[in-house]
């Protein structure tokens, strides 16, 4: 080796052995030393690149998350009759970036229940999961619970509100009219009328039984069975058709679960006999003239004004007029006609007085 002057080149601490340094040219510690940067800086490059999975070295976009929206934050059931229920839907929206998962729905409160529509295990973006709950109240109070859907979504747990209140039931069935005149009817015909029934209470009226009494009387259009919601109304026909003559009473009795049960409509009525259908008959002796085809028959309520009844001539030597008034007095004449339309003179005046029944 050629005798050099020596020196010590070192990063850090020196080395304990200076000597060993003056072995190597400057040149090479430097080497040496931009190796080590080299090494250094690449190492730093990698760690700060740790979460990120693209070569580009774009971060990702961070994971979604759900978001449950309930349509209605509360839920109010009014008044329930005790002994019924009422049901509404609750319809649960996902208006977040990923599915939620439900992993539980409760529910509390005196008489509240979830009846059907359960929500889904999962509701996909932007889907949506119906629940029905129902208000059924055991006694007559106010009640208030709440509906809670526990999910991974964001807003976890979800709550509604429930509030209802219980109120004694009541059956009251009302009639209107109370009472059904039919006037005179004849004997054979028949009269009609009805009435109206309708529920007065908060609670289902039903109808166990329709009895009528009383002769010639009759109900149609309401059976036994019939269930009237509350307010809901129904027309019940009555008919009347007398065998004989005479004042006739009856009534019609609505048995139900009311309690102003059996609901009572009085009838009343009287047969009377039709009035006897008049005529009158005519007859003649047959004209002897040749040529005759048949006759015309005239008729007026005076003498002296009479008017062709028949538009064409009669063949037969009879005719019956069955257009009369009670208690009128009416005149009749006859002619002969010929095919040429030619009539003869008048016969003898005629006159017949229509009873007045």
């Amino acid at each position: 080796m050629n005798s050099r002057t020596q020196s010590c080149h070192y990063i850090g601490a020196p080395s304990p052995n200076c000597r060993n340094w003056n072995r190597y040219p400057l040149g090479h510690n430097v080497l040496v030393l931009l190796a080590t940067f080299a090494v250094v800086a690449g190492a730093i490059g990698l760690s700060s690149c740790a979460g990120y999975t693209s070569a580009s070295g774009t971060k990702p976009a961070s994971p979604g998350s759900g978001v449950l929206t309930a349509s209605s934050t509360s839920l109010s059931f009014g008044n329930v009759s005790v002994g019924s229920n009422v049901s509404q839907s609750l319809i649960l929206t996902n208006t977040g970036t990923a599915a939620v998962n439900i992993s539980q729905a409760t529910i509390s409160g005196s008489g509240f229940t979830l009846v059907g529509g359960s929500p889904s295990s999962s509701i996909p973006v932007g889907q949506t999961a119906t629940a029905q709950v129902q208000f059924a109240p055991q006694s007559a109070a106010a009640a208030a619970g709440s509906l809670t859907v526990t999910s991974d979504a964001s807003n976890s747990p979800l709550t509604v509100s429930l509030t209802g209140s219980g109120v004694a039931a009541t059956h009251l069935l009302g009639v209107t009219p109370t009472s059904v005149s039919f006037g005179s009817v004849n004997i054979g015909s028949s009269g009609s009328s009805s009435v109206t029934l309708k529920n007065n209470g908060n609670s289902d009226v039903t109808i166990s039984s329709v009895a009528v009494t009383g002769a010639g009387f009759s109900t149609s259009g309401m059976t036994a069975g019939t269930i009237l919601t509350p307010s809901q109304s129904v027309a019940l026909d009555i008919a009347f058709t007398p065998a004989a003559a005479g004042s006739i009473t009856g009534s019609v009795s609505i048995g139900s679960n009311a309690t102003n049960s059996p609901a009572t409509v009085s009838l009343s009525g009287t047969g009377v006999q039709p009035p006897t259908q008049h005529s009158v008959t005519l007859s003649w002796t047959a004209s002897t003239s040749t040529g005759v085809i048949g006759y015309y028959v005239y008729r007026g309520t005076s003498s002296n004004a009479l008017a062709k009844v028949n538009s064409s001539p009669v063949a037969p030597t009879e005719y019956v007029d069955s257009g009369v008034a009670l208690g009128q007095t009416y005149y009749y004449a006859v002619t002969a006609v010929d095919s040429s339309d030619v009539e003869s003179t008048d016969s003898n005046v005629v006159s017949a007085t229509i009873p007045t029944s």
